[in-house]
């Protein structure tokens, strides 16, 4: 296994260098350069405003001390897992980075973050982050990060359009929700619609139904996966749901719901102000996803992890120095994501008076990361797999998620 993916790690390099792809010699530690144990290189995909306020942190730690130097760079998302994957084969690597909570696993697996999990017991706050979370930076029960910022998806729908059709009570059972989705449905309007686009985003938006049935990823054969595919299935049979999700992207569906061509929605708080911004005057709330068992959302968001080796007393410095309190908690704020430390959410009033972002709070309670699994990339796939094949009619549930099983016991079995 671990061969395998050492010959990967070098034919992205053959790939990069022949496609003229930028190389990471300037990159990470000084581009190989000797750095002294006073620099602390930290790679990043912020964007945006995200990125202004972030750019303004690295330059309040240094001045708030003297005996470490931040160095931030900015690596696109879609390159993060890519250049550290080249990274571990020219020993170019950044000292801190931040990265997609379901990547935290794999790269631990590989050998590339640093165990953090004496440094954290010693700092004493583990006790003090969501669960879902910080299970999210675990490795085989150790920590190989620390949660930075967290989202979840939860349940948008149209005030309007279910007062106009009779609905007097948000759903909050999958039956209520069939209901009321058929309900609303009719030739301008989706009753109910979920990304189903192949890729993360599938998987992301599954993740709830599944974990409401009782079921779990490396379950995909259990009568709960099934029951979870079928009942979004049936919706999709009966009109209620929008055959195109094969296609859209959650994007794709906010404005779908802005414009009022879906009456209801699974979507994050990272859409709220575009929802605002792209129709004023829609009159939308929020709340928990239909529950089956019993209610379930899936964790989003990022980890900072430590490079094996590295300058591990920095990284970690500024880990610590960044997860103050009100540090974490203005940071989250202004950047439209939630801080992972319980305290900071629950008793801000930032969060809770918010008419939109209030209903997130007993969310981010439920909400459970995807996996953790070093493998979750092609278990992923699978189940996106498994997903458009049910939806396009090429197969039935039970044959598509018995083959998604199949690939998944494989990947654990090895």
């Amino acid at each position: 296994m671990k061969k395998c993916k050492f010959i990967f790690s070098l034919f992205l390099i053959v790939v990069l260098s022949a496609c003229g792809g930028d190389s990471i010699t300037n990159q990470g530690n000084n581009g190989g350069e000797a750095s002294s144990d006073k620099d602390v290189n930290i790679w990043y995909y912020y964007s945006g405003k995200q990125q202004e306020l972030f750019e303004e942190l690295i330059d309040e730690y240094n001045e708030s001390q003297d005996k470490y130097n931040l160095k931030g760079e900015y690596v696109p998302f879609a390159d993060t897992k890519k250049q550290l994957s080249v990274g571990l084969a020219g020993e170019n690597l950044p000292d801190l980075v931040i990265m997609d909570v379901v990547d935290n696993a794999s790269f631990a697996e590989q050998g590339v973050l640093e165990d953090l999990t004496s440094r954290i017991d010693e700092w004493g706050r583990a006790d003090e982050f969501y669960e879902g979370p910080l299970e999210s930076a675990t490795y085989n029960d150790d920590y190989y990060g620390v949660p930075v910022g967290s989202n979840a998806l939860g349940f948008f729908y149209n005030k309007d359009l279910l007062k106009e059709a009779g609905i007097d009570e948000v759903p909050e059972t999958w039956d209520e929700l069939e209901e009321a989705a058929h309900t609303l449905s009719s030739e301008d309007v989706d009753g109910f619609a979920v990304s189903a686009v192949k890729s993360e985003e599938a998987s992301f938006q599954f993740y709830p139904f599944l974990r409401s049935s009782n079921a779990e990823y490396d379950s995909m054969n259990s009568e709960g996966a099934k029951e979870a595919l079928s009942f979004l299935n049936k919706l999709i049979e009966d009109g209620s749901m929008g055959s195109d999700i094969v296609n859209e992207t959650q994007d794709d569906i906010t404005r779908k719901f802005a414009s009022g061509k879906v009456a209801m929605m699974v979507n994050g708080p990272w859409n709220i102000e575009r929802l605002k911004e792209e129709n004023p005057d829609l009159n939308f709330g929020t709340a928990q996803i239909p529950k089956n068992d019993e209610f379930a959302s899936v964790l989003g968001g990022e980890n900072m992890a430590v490079i094996k080796d590295s300058n591990v007393d920095g990284a970690f410095d500024f880990i610590t120095w960044l997860l103050d309190s009100d540090r974490i908690e203005e940071f989250s704020a202004e950047t439209g994501v939630f801080p992972p430390i319980k305290e900071v959410l629950e008793e801000s009033d930032f969060w809770k008076e918010d008419e939109h972002l209030s209903a997130f709070v007993p969310i981010m309670e439920d909400a459970e990361p995807r996996g953790p699994s070093p493998d979750w990339p092609s278990i992923s796939e699978a189940i996106q797999i498994a997903i458009q094949e049910v939806f396009t009619d090429t197969e039935s549930v039970d044959d598509a998620l018995n083959k998604a099983a199949e690939k998944i016991d494989d990947m654990n079995d090895n």
